[in-house]
């Protein structure tokens, strides 16, 4: 029996790639498919998965390498915000000629469901909220599943969170956007775009980059 996350670390980047399995059916979601398209094509068919869809956290190189394979193999929708399309149609935007990568080629033939803040996409019985949450990127996304998890992408990592020197970065955004993650449950482990995965009342204390004060336990209790 399978995991509910399973995490592939993929491409020489150590991207996290993620794909979640609805614990009570074999539908799935794949995110942010950065690279090693077999195994992860692999992956799906061995354990008999239905991928509903792809999902991209933002639109760098590193988390969207694998993505024209995946989609030709499975042909399903990919997940985006509205304002980050045009960071993946654009080579410089999204970080390929920066990195020295090929050009992601055959978007026009994809098929994309454009999301806004507070959207919600099913995968089987679970229900995944899409929180907006820009400063690494304009449209930069986290996936929530309520009092259970949240993929963070490139906008919070254990120990760390993301840099805004990229292009559409916004550290003031990233701050807000910080803000808006702690004020979940803490109980809620996230599962960040690179290294482990973190509980949110241990990052408050850990993470040097949070201010303390305004993360305060008192924040536990609001909601998205």
């Amino acid at each position: 029996m399978i995991e509910e996350i399973n995490t592939f670390i993929v491409n020489e980047f150590a991207t996290n790639c993620y794909i979640y399995k609805d614990p009570f059916s074999e539908n799935a979601i794949i995110i942010d498919p950065g690279g090693d398209a077999e195994k992860l094509i692999n992956f799906i068919e061995n354990n008999h998965l239905k991928l509903n869809y792809i999902f991209l956290t933002h639109a760098h190189y590193d988390h969207i390498g694998a993505l024209e394979e995946i989609y030709n193999h499975f042909k399903v929708e990919v997940v985006i915000h509205q304002e980050e399309y045009s960071i993946l149609e654009d080579s410089h935007f999204n970080l390929s000629v920066f990195l020295g990568k090929p050009e992601i080629k055959g978007l026009k033939n994809m098929k994309f469901l454009k999301v806004k803040d507070l959207d919600i996409i099913s995968c089987g019985s679970q229900e995944i909220f899409i929180l907006h949450t820009p400063g690494h990127t304009k449209g930069g996304i986290c996936l929530y599943i309520k009092d259970k998890y949240i993929f963070t992408g490139d906008t919070l990592f254990c120990g760390s969170v993301g840099r805004t020197d990229f292009p559409t970065g916004d550290i003031d955004e990233l701050e807000s956007s910080l803000k808006r993650i702690f004020s979940l449950p803490h109980h809620i482990r996230f599962f960040p775009g690179h290294n482990n995965s973190c509980i949110l009342k241990e990052e408050i204390r850990h993470n040097p980059f949070l201010l303390g004060e305004f993360y305060e336990d008192k924040n536990s209790n609001k909601h998205i």
